[in-house]
């Protein structure tokens, strides 16, 4: 049973993940979480090799060093890339809107956001393999405070819950508050609050700040001043003393309802997380229901029991 309504988080991704076969092989890259995002998100597939007019299928391309330059080159023709792709980089993410996060191809020459190779000069001598793509280069420098991951690194289950998380945090500040009003802003901090708090306390305490002082500043600056420190908190990945914090003080709404078998095996439960040998949901799902059981309202609008959709929740993706 869902507990809230989903904005759609606008993504950009590689095209040759579940898009279009236009890998330099032709082929596609196949990804079960994307495939479920589709229901669940709105796409912007962009292929940045073929953008610049590599075709499909081409010779492949590498990443080149000399000295501290980095080149886009394909070995097979000579044919130095850099420029072009460099050019369509910057005109393609400054053209975008409301972009919620990215999803990359891993490794990829132009848009890995890791461990790419990188030749020296001439690409005889073994590589290094601490390099960055030069699209996704670009989306760093375009877009610092937005969620980048690839396709390979969204297989770890946590990886993906964060980046879900932050996705969705976004989009729906975006679809939401960006628009609204003090209303709309003030009912947004109120349902992630105990998010927030599982992310950072200054961060949370910033934002409460912000909120109580909302009607000292116009509403587009306090926007503009709420989403970055926002974004800023959102970097950050929740760890598990916080979030036992969070799942503690929300079991403190129920504890006079609840027998002792039920606190117990809440308990061993929330201690099992603790060691790592249990995912988070297991104990939001346990208090989700009895937030259903008990109708407990200001638990069942707090996103922190459902930071995205359920059909996401998924402990492992192929």
């Amino acid at each position: 049973m869902s507990l809230r309504k989903f904005s759609r988080p606008y993504l950009v991704s590689s095209r040759c993940i579940e898009f279009e076969a236009c890998r330099y092989n032709g082929l596609i890259i196949r990804s079960s979480m994307v495939e479920k995002l589709k229901k669940h998100a709105d796409f912007a597939p962009v292929c940045p090799e073929v953008e610049i007019g590599l075709g499909i299928p081409r010779k492949p391309i590498h990443l080149e060093k000399d000295h501290e330059q980095i080149e886009l080159v394909q070995p097979a023709t000579g044919y130095n890339c850099t420029d072009k792709m460099l050019e369509f980089s910057d005109s393609f993410l400054k053209s975008l809107e409301g972009v919620d996060g990215f999803i990359l191809k891993n490794k990829s020459p132009s848009c890995g956001v890791k461990a790419v190779k990188v030749y020296p000069k001439g690409g005889m001598s073994r590589p290094w393999t601490d390099g960055i793509g030069l699209f996704a280069a670009a989306v760093f420098r375009c877009y610092p405070l937005t969620p980048v991951e690839d396709e390979g690194r969204l297989r770890n289950y946590h990886l993906r819950e964060n980046f879900l998380t932050r996705i969705y945090t976004l989009a729906d500040f975006r679809q939401n508050v960006s628009n609204g009003d003090f209303s709309d802003i003030l009912n947004f901090h109120r349902k992630n609050k105990l998010l927030f708090s599982s992310f950072s306390q200054i961060h949370s305490r910033k934002l409460g700040r912000l909120v109580s002082n909302s009607k000292k500043i116009p509403f587009s600056k306090l926007v503009q001043k709420y989403g970055t420190v926002m974004k800023e908190m959102l970097k950050n990945d929740p760890l598990p003393p916080a979030n036992i914090n969070v799942l503690m003080h929300s079991f403190g709404h129920f504890s006079r309802d609840l027998n002792p078998p039920e606190k117990s095996f809440f308990l061993d439960s929330l201690e099992k997380y603790r060691q790592g040998r249990v995912p988070l949901l297991v104990n939001q799902n346990l208090l989700k229901s009895w937030i259903i059981r008990f109708n407990n309202e200001y638990l069942m609008d707090q996103t922190f029991f459902e930071p995205y959709p359920e059909e996401l929740m998924e402990i492992t993706f192929i």
